[in-house]
């Protein structure tokens, strides 16, 4: 179902990648997950804290930043990705490399959508994590740019899941955190707006998260150089009119304890 080889390079080129808008989204998703996992009253200091898959050191940075004096260990998909961070591992998203009841906090930002075993990959979080522990993710939600995702689909007609990656609904979210023994699980919903002037203003955000389809249907599907530009220019047209300049950015943000 999923290229791995393509999801390991999407992590990679958003690690590269100096984009200023996906910057920005990472670090305002940042701030709202500190607001969500951490009590401004409370002290943090020997927290053990784990962010999986990471493409960036912006969360880590700004829970240091925050003052809390935990330890902070990264997990990333790539060797390439060099986070500056003495305590990170190299790993798929399905395995589990540190030891049970290790952490007090688990951070996961638009990685775990890729595994191909999420219940795996939840269990494994419910495992590393001490009694009390709290395990927060985001996820694409399935309004994420919805503008540009129905204009390109009816422009092409795309047999279904050829061009973009699979998306949850809150139930189902909710549901498998559940299942993996997360209890008071909570899955909440949250939109942005993205504008653009120019049609790559909108992959080029997509390639800067490093979310850029990772499908293996998506090889099936070729568009050829006349169509695709006769693509651009009608879509570039719609947003001179200002037709599409908004996009909607829909994300959830999934939060459990043990």
């Amino acid at each position: 179902m999923f290229d791995e080889k393509k999801i390991i390079f999407n992590h990679i080129r958003s690690f590269k990648r100096n984009h200023k808008r996906a910057i920005s989204f990472f670090g305002t998703i940042s701030d709202i997950l500190i607001e969500k996992a951490f009590d401004e009253d409370k002290s943090y200091k020997n927290k053990n804290i784990l962010e999986i898959a990471s493409r960036n050191d912006i969360l880590e940075n700004k829970i240091h930043n925050k003052g809390f004096k935990s330890n902070y260990f990264q997990t990333c998909l790539s060797e390439k990705i060099q986070i500056n961070n003495n305590k990170r591992v190299v790993s798929n998203l399905n395995n589990q490399v540190f030891k049970k009841k290790y952490f007090d906090f688990c951070f996961s930002i638009f990685s775990l959508n890729s595994s191909r075993d999420i219940p795996l990959a939840f269990k494994n979080i419910y495992n590393m994590l001490n009694t009390e522990g709290i395990f927060i993710s985001v996820f694409p939600s399935d309004e994420c740019l919805k503008e540009f995702s129905s204009y390109f689909i009816k422009f092409f007609h795309p047999a279904k899941n050829f061009n973009f990656n699979p998306l949850f609904d809150m139930q189902t979210l909710g549901n498998l955190c559940s299942a993996s023994g997360f209890k008071n699980v909570i899955v909440d919903k949250e939109n942005f707006q993205l504008t653009i002037t120019k049609p790559e203003e909108v992959w080029h955000f997509i390639r800067g998260i490093g979310e850029s389809n990772y499908l293996l249907k998506r090889k099936n599907f070729i568009v050829k150089k006349s169509l695709f530009k006769k693509f651009y220019n009608e879509y570039n047209k719609k947003l001179k009119e200002g037709d599409l300049k908004k996009n909607t950015l829909s994300i959830y943000y999934l939060i459990g304890k043990k």
